[in-house]
């Protein structure tokens, strides 16, 4: 924990309460911060208690209001707050906030999470990230274009005139995973490496299914497949199978759209996966500007809290 010399100018916790995180910042009421705090208590690894969790973590500040976001607002969350129909804004979120009282009467509100149901489409929702792009919105008004935020569930999201228009969900980490520890490409990959983008045979298969145009099933056996026949070894596939992956994705999401000419892109993401998506967007002819994910998250969260009339309006 940190802290500054005097707390007692404190009007809000802003949190970002994800599955494996808790992350707080003690604000005043300019937004300004005045101490942060974390732990390892993440929403996965609670089956109840999170209200003595927060405020454990909270007894050194003063008992003002929090604003949180992240997975604390899902079904396996503290409480659940619904989700919004896109198009989406900082005040259309910011008027919804789930919000209720501790049992110490201290007054909580959850952002809801986004949802978007296209005809062409059998629907989509995202919660979390939906605080990041209000940061980014927050930052950088005027942007128009695509926002690029990979994991485990990459989330690929259309902004314009700030607004959250529609965004579109790949299980691009989920898949990485599944495929290199449990299906039978296991046998023909390392069991982890490093910076798999640095490696030749990463840019090999991007080029496969984002420029050459292998179909992304058609192209998954040839892990095995390289092995037996070339005797390529073990990390080099791995980073063959998350070549092909990533490169699968941006490949779905191009065909769908979600990369318009002539459009910003922007991405956030942790410095391996943004090493990954910037190598693959570049063999795309695509250049994506990083963003700081953390300070994109606090920035949302001042956002949404002065839409909700937590925290005075910037001047």
């Amino acid at each position: 924990m940190s802290a500054s010399t005097d707390i007692t100018a404190a009007r809000l916790i802003a949190v970002d309460w994800g599955t494996s995180r808790l992350r707080a910042w003690l604000l005043d009421a300019n937004g300004a911060q005045l101490a942060t705090a974390s732990s390892d208590d993440g929403i996965g690894k609670l089956t109840g208690g999170h209200e003595q969790v927060f405020e454990t973590l909270a007894a050194p500040w003063p008992k003002v209001p929090a604003i949180m976001a992240g997975m604390v607002g899902s079904r396996q969350g503290w409480r659940e707050a619904t989700y919004l129909p896109c198009p989406a804004t900082a005040w259309s979120i910011g008027g919804k906030l789930a919000r209720f009282a501790t049992g110490t009467g201290r007054e909580v509100a959850i952002v809801p999470g986004l949802a978007v149901r296209p005809p062409n489409r059998d629907g989509d929702v995202i919660r979390g990230e939906e605080t990041q792009m209000i940061g980014l919105i927050d930052r950088e008004p005027g942007f128009s274009g695509t926002v690029i935020l990979p994991g485990t569930h990459s989330k690929w999201a259309r902004i314009e005139a700030g607004a959250i228009l529609d965004f579109q969900t790949f299980m691009t980490g989920e898949l990485f995973e599944l495929l290199s520890q449990k299906s039978f490409l296991r046998h023909s990959v390392a069991e982890g490496a490093d910076d798999l983008s640095a490696l030749p045979d990463f840019a090999l298969a991007v080029e496969r299914t984002l420029v050459e145009g292998l179909p992304f099933l058609g192209a998954l056996f040839s892990v095995r497949a390289r092995q037996l026949l070339a005797g390529v070894s073990r990390e080099n596939n791995l980073a063959y199978l998350s070549g092909l992956i990533i490169g699968g994705e941006i490949a779905a999401a191009r065909a769908m759209g979600s990369l318009p000419a002539g459009a910003g892109v922007r991405i956030v993401a942790a410095p391996s996966l943004l090493r990954a998506y910037t190598t693959a967007l570049a063999i795309a002819g695509l250049k994506a500007e990083p963003r700081d994910g953390s300070e994109l998250v606090l920035t949302g969260l001042r956002h949404l809290a002065r839409a909700a009339g937590l925290l005075e309006q910037a001047s």
